[in-house]
């Protein structure tokens, strides 16, 4: 007998097999079909859940209905009332019963509430194991879906997947609930979560103020995502890939004389929150001339938006650190 095959369902076999010789041999001889629905009924004695044991309708005992029984009579025999789509779950277990036995209660418990999304999500993501039916209950019921539930590990990434919808739903008011649950399900087999998500938020229509309220011939502010990722294309730098800094008030840009992008940091409670002025950007994120440098930082200064104190001549040091690349020293 393969313990590792029967599982936590061993001990409750070799009782049954003594009442009725034959069980196990049936057991490991079964369809994975019918497999489970043993194990479903095993979980159910387990749990005192078995209505048919010494009923008048179904008066014959667990053992002989595993022994003779069709799938559908131990189903009955265990369950009384099996919900539809039960015993099609069932066979998408496989072989060896699930690590828990109390899952397949939770399936049946699942069928009963008419939780068809969450049905559907386990019958075409392939062979249902407790960690999926973990993750299936850690994720969002309205994300449950067969591309959520096969690109999802964990209960933990359930949660994250769930606060990042969240994150971007509050800064994209064209990500509600029907278009993110559309998205999902026009994933291809190819397609990614992140990059799901990656392009709501190039959707972003919600971000914070500006440190920049008003623009000028200098100075231009870029308030929304089709500013960052036109500047992302001329400039060809890694923009496009903080567009979430940006939604999130982590990160803020304006364009200065066309020439380079100022990019804006907010400041902590103790400094009394707003924006600074953290660094000058340009093409390719080479070094800025020293004079539009200065000039930069003097109409920052102009605005009240502080910058960090780095003494005389700190605009052409850090041109000479981007452009020598120098690295601390221990």
């Amino acid at each position: 007998m393969d313990e590792g095959l029967l599982g936590w369902a061993t001990a409750s076999l070799v009782k049954l097999d003594d009442e009725q010789p034959g069980v196990i041999a049936r057991v490991l001889t079964a369809s994975s079909g019918r497999r489970q629905a043993i194990f479903a009924a095993l979980s159910a004695q387990e749990n005192g859940e078995v209505v048919g044991e010494d009923s008048c309708l179904l008066p014959r005992k667990l053992a002989e209905v595993v022994r003779h029984g069709r799938s559908s009579d131990i189903l009955r025999h265990a369950f009384r009332d099996v919900p539809q789509g039960l015993p099609g779950l069932l066979q998408r277990i496989g072989d060896r019963p699930l690590t828990h036995a109390r899952a397949y209660l939770d399936l049946r418990e699942m069928l009963l509430r008419g939780d068809m999304r969450s049905a559907d999500a386990l019958s075409q993501s392939g062979r249902i194991t407790v960690r999926k039916l973990e993750v299936l209950a850690a994720l969002d019921a309205r994300w449950r879906h067969q591309h959520t539930l096969s690109r999802l590990d964990t209960p933990a990434e359930a949660t994250r997947f769930n606060a990042a919808v969240e994150f971007v739903q509050s800064v994209c008011s064209r990500a509600d609930d029907d278009a993110v649950a559309a998205a999902i399900a026009a994933m291809g087999p190819s397609s990614t979560l992140p990059r799901l998500l990656d392009r709501l938020v190039r959707r972003a229509d919600r971000l914070p103020e500006h440190p920049i309220q008003a623009g000028d011939d200098e100075l231009r502010p870029f308030t929304t995502m089709r500013d960052y990722l036109d500047a992302a294309r001329r400039y060809r730098n890694c923009l496009a890939s903080k567009l979430d800094h940006v939604a999130a008030g982590r990160l803020a840009i304006a364009e200065f004389r066309g020439e380079a992008l100022l990019e804006f940091r907010p400041l902590t409670a103790e400094a009394g929150r707003g924006w600074m002025l953290w660094m000058v950007h340009g093409h390719r994120n080479s070094p800025v001339a020293c004079k539009v440098c200065e000039a930069a930082e003097q109409k920052c200064d102009l605005l009240g938006i502080p910058r960090v104190n780095e003494g005389a001549g700190g605009s052409r040091w850090r041109s000479f650190r981007s452009f020598a690349r120098q690295v601390d020293w221990d």
